[in-house]
């Protein structure tokens, strides 16, 4: 076992300093290759720099150095299929490059000659929302001048995947695919007893939107504009009557519609990285629909009156209006095309 363990390591080593060596290697080549194009002499340049190009000898910022130097060879010996070549080789390493005041007019002209763009990105997004309710018809058990149920937001979480699909530089399509769990709070007196009431959901989200960029570089702000639905996957709530008559995780699902479409308003900012940004997002979803489901609203599904016998409690008809916040990772995927 020792043996074992040394001849892994002496490998190990071994790897690692003949990794290094090729690196330093091919730093002095790049150096030498600079300094032939410097004294006009090109012709063994693409030898020199070929080999560590294909055997990933450079670091990025070589690499991005001994492509440049690459391009400006062929230019100059006028080989103009190779110098497109690897400007094409030079773009899907460094799609997002930025030309610099310091970068050959040559090689400023073949590049401003592509275009890349990003062709569509993935995310990861994840956050909490807040969800009010919005009374349609109050339903009451005594005189509706005794009813005062009040509704109030709770915190809960959402995650899921973004895809995103480029129209043009500022504006993008989005679906998104979230599972969210979704909560909120209903109290209220009636028949001289308090009633405390809390909703759990949890749901497959599908949001479809719009949204516009404001470039400014690294930071980008946008607006959104959209569609939402729910498909609802479980309900459950929490009843207290006074202090003495409590229930948990009670199933209410068949109490719900499964389905529930919205208007999604929202807006952030975006933080560029290299393939992708980081992003912070705001959504407000405002609901047209009824969440409940008139079949069950005194009876379930075998035609007991548990609810309203045991908790004095009605659903009302309402809606769920929701706001969102989340942070976001996106990467980016992008496609090369020479332009017209």
């Amino acid at each position: 076992m020792k043996k074992i363990l040394l001849l892994s390591s002496i490998f190990l080593i071994v790897i690692s300093f003949a990794a290094n060596a090729q690196q330093s290697s091919c730093a002095f080549k790049l150096q030498e290759a600079e300094n032939l194009y410097e004294s006009g002499i090109l012709d063994s340049i693409p030898s020199l720099l070929r080999n560590c190009i294909n055997n990933k000898g450079f670091d990025q910022e070589e690499l991005s150095r001994a492509y440049k130097l690459l391009v400006l060879t062929y230019l100059f010996e006028d080989y103009q299929e190779m110098a497109e070549l690897t400007m094409l080789k030079f773009l899907k390493e460094f799609p997002e490059y930025e030309l610099k005041p310091t970068d050959p007019i040559e090689f400023k002209y073949l590049h401003n000659s592509y275009q890349t763009i990003p062709t569509f990105s993935v995310g990861l997004i994840l956050g909490g929302n807040y969800s009010y309710a919005r009374i349609i018809e109050p339903y009451y058990e005594s005189g509706l001048e005794e009813y005062d149920g009040r509704y109030s937001a709770a915190l809960n979480f959402q995650g899921g995947l973004q895809l995103i699909k480029y129209i043009n530089d500022q504006i993008d399509i989005n679906l998104d695919i979230i599972y969210t769990l979704r909560s909120f709070d209903y109290t209220m007196k009636q028949l001289e007893y308090d009633i405390t009431y809390t909703e759990n959901q949890s749901l497959l989200s599908f949001p479809i939107s719009a949204t516009y960029d404001f470039k400014f570089k690294m930071l980008e702000p946008f607006v959104r504009i959209g569609v939402n639905t729910d498909y609802l996957l479980n309900a459950t709530a929490d009843f207290t009557r006074d202090v003495n008559i409590k229930e948990s995780g009670y199933d209410i699902t068949r109490d719900r519609n499964p389905l529930n479409i919205s208007a999604l308003v929202g807006g952030g900012i975006k933080y560029n990285i290299k393939m992708g940004y980081l992003m912070i997002d705001f959504r407000y979803h405002f609901s047209f629909m009824n969440l409940v489901n008139d079949d069950y609203r005194y009876t379930d599904s075998n035609g007991n009156d548990i609810k309203y016998a045991n908790f004095n409690y009605i659903d009302d008809d309402f809606t769920l209006n929701n706001f969102y916040f989340s942070f976001g990772y996106v990467y980016s995927f992008y496609k090369t095309k020479r332009n017209k």
